[in-house]
């Protein structure tokens, strides 16, 4: 997958997660939620981006199964979309946090979403095997 691809697929994922985050504000919110209304929101988005990334993590390795055997060398282009996609929602809801809730009772998730893209984006060269089971 090239640089460019990478880049517009993790661009569309920040995107598509704003997007997404804004038309779960204007559903409604169970009355035992609407306390913090913001963390209702936070975690229905979290929940569809796992939805979403459960069913093409089994996907990728139902579509190259060679993957299985060999989580260093093999990947197919549809894994890397995957990777780039979910590291767009790591960027997103990094983003989301920081802006809508204190440091001090984020930081660990913060520090979460700081370190998988990292360990993701060093898995990214060679071991995207690795990286599809990370997410």
């Amino acid at each position: 997958m090239e640089l460019s691809s990478v880049i517009a697929t993790t661009g569309s994922s920040v995107v598509f997660f704003r997007l997404l985050n804004a038309g779960i504000g204007r559903l409604h919110i169970p009355e035992s939620a609407c306390r913090n209304s913001w963390k209702w929101r936070n975690i229905s988005t979290s929940f569809v981006h796992s939805f979403i990334t459960a069913i093409w993590a089994v996907l990728c390795f139902f579509r190259h199964p060679q993957m299985a055997e060999d989580l260093i060398e093999t990947h197919s282009v549809f894994s890397h979309a995957l990777v780039s996609f979910s590291i767009g929602y790591f960027i997103y809801d990094f983003l989301d946090m920081l802006c809508n809730q204190k440091l001090i009772q984020s930081w660990e998730l913060l520090f979460h979403h700081i370190v998988v893209p990292m360990l993701t984006n060093i898995f990214l060269v060679e071991e995207l095997g690795y990286s599809v089971e990370i997410i």
